[in-house]
């Protein structure tokens, strides 16, 4: 009796929890609205808000204000400052619900809240009946019932709607409006195109080849801004006309354009007058139909390259042909004619400084025969002419002339100007004295001042990615009908903490599918610190596709073996060393492989904060992470958020990848963020229930969430050997010199 009586003693001057100093504010709360915190109106508005009103929506509102009011006058009283919003939107919801607790917990099984028009249930043989004996029995639902499960229902999900540190770090609770099943995260896509045509042929058209403008950043070639760039083209009767330098001087090339068509081309002729606007119509230009009298040449003319043809003498002469880039050269632009007609435009270019040198190669890459001498004995020529000519804006006609080619000066490799009139040179003059001008490149546009082309096309898409909370198992604790409600509290503690333990457990679960995912649809081709192609984007993980580019690391990392130290003292921080380089290389790397900057830039209008690296280990490792003295453990490109976690399946792994902690992203799903946890509030009830013959009371809830994965970006590194090298001689090698 004695000892009996101890054990009460003791039990009754308990210190309160947490959660008991929760559950009594709320108990105040519920004795001044009633047995529930929302009217049983409210209550069903929230949950079956297809059939509301602007009347009950304006009640619901108000509703929903007082009880934001409520709890946040409870969590500042207790200071209960650890709790996320995602806790306090839980709270909320199961307290905006508690009005019609019957109706929300058939709201989402009753079949009629289902569209049923073609589909039909099938109930097996005899499952009706069981149902039947394990449903709750609600009619024994009294009042002291209600009111304890009101009240308990926001209590766990306030404190139940949350991971450990290290599930929130990589998966932070959102919570899911109890009206919803689940939540759709949406995004718009700025897509970039050329004009397609449709193929008569009636096959499925692809995208039109739609690519999204913030891939641009990492790929310059999606942007392309030569549409109007007049090229050239080869084809029969220009090549009869002598308009282009003959193919056995300079071979014509393909050049691609940007609607990804490939026009062959070719330097033109020296001395020979042509329509420069009529020898340009590409097919994609013939597809308007033929330049007419509504096009012209915009007035940004200038001479591109001169191509330089050197011969050899004697019986059998050999050419060669050197191309001269001079766009950028002075002189090298056309300018209005002084006379003649408005609309001619004039070249009058001049040069005695063109250089032929050790980089110098003919114009198709390869080296030089004739100019060998100059090009490898270590000498520096200097070559003159001048081309000049003019071009018609209106009617695009072309004729530019050049005069014979000169040498000015020869340099040797000590920078010393050589005699052209005898000795080594003249004999390196004599390898240029047959060279000539024979062809060239212009820069010129067209004006399309008559909207013939449209240039590449914008369209502004959203997509649309759907995430569906499933119902979970439940968590029951059963227990004889007499007993009273004096064990309630210490109940819902119970599946408060197995609660949290299950969805922790279940963040590192989805961690390690992730790393599988990306291990087998991730291309492994590239291994270097360079973006990943867009073109080859898998559709996996969310929307986050659409801006950053899947990216995945692996590397095994024994410790024990890739550690040199000399002193006992100093093998911890060599051990923190070891791994700080190894994560600080992987999260550069995946930084520019996965273009994380260019999305949050796009993302964020502007200039993105400074990234978070989250790293998630165990303990034990998690120890030798944090540089000594220093915050800015992976260099003050980021910030960085490490966690770790008991489970055994993290058990000498570690784990990277990118988040955006930013408190204007807090308690919404966010697309920068390695991933998000759905929480949908549930309510915890004592049920009544018939099973087997006999009656008990259970304490029972079912939660409801679903951890989703964001940014298809991942680091992991398999640790060993860090206790043999801590504990144990590390071999070090010497290197004989």
């Amino acid at each position: 009796m004695t000892t009996l009586f101890a054990n009460k003693n003791r039990g009754g001057v308990q210190p309160m929890t947490q959660l008991d100093t929760i559950v009594q504010s709320l108990r105040h709360e519920q004795h001044d609205r009633g047995v529930a915190f929302a009217s049983p109106q409210v209550s069903r508005a929230a949950f079956a808000m297809e059939g509301i009103n602007d009347t009950m929506q304006s009640e619901l509102n108000s509703s929903v204000q007082s009880l934001n009011a409520a709890l946040e006058h409870i969590v500042s009283e207790h200071g209960l400052r650890d709790l996320t919003q995602a806790q306090k939107d839980a709270a909320l919801a199961a307290a905006t619900l508690s009005g019609d607790i019957t109706g929300a917990l058939h709201a989402t099984i009753k079949h009629d809240r289902v569209s049923t028009e073609s589909m039909k249930f099938i109930v097996p043989q005899g499952e009706d009946k069981m149902l039947e004996r394990i449903k709750p029995a609600l009619e024994a639902y009294d009042e002291k019932e209600n009111k304890n499960a009101v009240v308990y229902s926001v209590a766990y999900n306030m404190q139940a709607a949350r991971q450990d540190e290290f599930g929130e770090a990589f998966y932070p609770t959102v919570v899911v409006t109890p009206d919803q099943v689940g939540y759709t995260v949406s995004i718009r896509l700025i897509e970039v195109y050329n004009e397609t045509k449709r193929p008569i042929s009636g096959a499925p058209t692809a995208n039109f080849g739609r690519r999204n403008i913030v891939q641009a950043v990492i790929d310059p070639t999606i942007l392309r801004n030569d549409q109007t760039k007049i090229v050239p083209v080869v084809n029969d009767e220009a090549t009869a006309a002598g308009y282009f330098v003959p193919a056995a001087a300079v071979a014509p090339y393909s050049v691609m354009l940007s609607d990804d068509t490939a026009v062959s081309t070719a330097p033109l002729a020296i001395g020979k007058k042509f329509s420069l606007l009529g020898i340009s119509q590409t097919e994609a230009l013939l597809d308007t139909g033929l330049l007419d009298v509504t096009d012209a040449i915009d007035t940004q003319l200038a001479l591109d390259a001169v191509y330089v043809q050197f011969t050899t003498g004697g019986a059998t002469p050999t050419t060669e042909v050197v191309k001269f880039n001079t766009r950028q050269l002075p002189l090298a632009t056309f300018n209005f004619a002084v006379q003649a007609t408005y609309r001619q435009m004039n070249l009058q270019y001049e040069t005695q400084s063109l250089l032929i040198g050790p980089n110098t190669v003919l114009a198709d890459g390869s080296a030089s025969t004739i100019l060998s001498a100059i090009v490898s004995g270590g000498y520096e020529a200097r070559i003159g002419f001048s081309v000049f000519g003019s071009i018609n804006l209106e009617l695009g006609n072309t004729e530019l002339n050049a005069s014979s080619v000169s040498v000015a000066t020869i340099k040797n490799n000590s920078d010393a100007t050589l005699d052209l009139s005898t000795g080594t040179g003249a004999t390196l003059a004599a390898l240029i004295a047959n060279a000539k001008v024979i062809g060239y490149d212009l820069d010129a546009r067209r004006t399309n001042s008559n909207r013939r082309q449209r240039g590449q096309l914008l369209n502004t898409n959203f997509y649309n990615q759907v995430y569906t909370v499933p119902l979970l198992a439940p968590i029951t604790i059963p227990r004889p009908m007499q007993t009273g409600d004096s064990n309630d509290s210490s109940d819902l503690a119970a599946l408060i903490t197995t609660t949290r333990i299950r969805t922790s457990n279940a963040a590192v679960d989805e961690l390690l599918r992730v790393q599988d995912l990306l291990a087998e649809t991730t291309s492994a081709l590239n291994t270097s610190a360079t973006p990943n192609s867009a073109q080859d984007t898998p559709e996996i993980m969310g929307v986050s596709r659409f801006v950053v580019q899947p990216a995945y690391m692996y590397k095994p990392l024994n410790i024990s073996t890739s550690l040199d130290s000399l002193s006992a003292h100093q093998r911890a921080a060599d051990i923190q060393a070891t791994l700080v380089n190894a994560l600080r290389d992987m999260a550069y790397t995946l930084y520019v492989q996965s273009g994380y900057k260019a999305a949050a830039d796009a993302l964020a209008g502007g200039v993105a904060p400074v990234p978070t690296v989250i790293i998630g280990t165990d303990p034990y490792i998690a120890r030798y992470l944090m540089v000594t003295g220093d915050l800015r453990t992976l260099g003050g490109q980021f910030d960085v958020k490490i966690v770790s976690t008991l489970n055994e399946r993290m058990s000498g792994k570690i784990v990277m990848s990118f988040g955006d902690f930013s408190a204007e992203r807090a308690g919404v799903p966010n697309p920068l963020h390695f991933g998000n946890m759905a929480w949908k509030p549930e309510f915890t009830v004592v049920l009544p229930m018939i099973r087997n013959g006999a009656q008990s009371k259970e304490l029972t809830v079912q939660p409801s969430f679903l951890h989703i994965t964001n940014l298809p970006v991942m680091g992991v590194i398999d640790v060993t050997g860090i206790s043999a090298a801590a504990a144990s001689k590390v071999p070090v090698n010497f290197h004989t010199v």
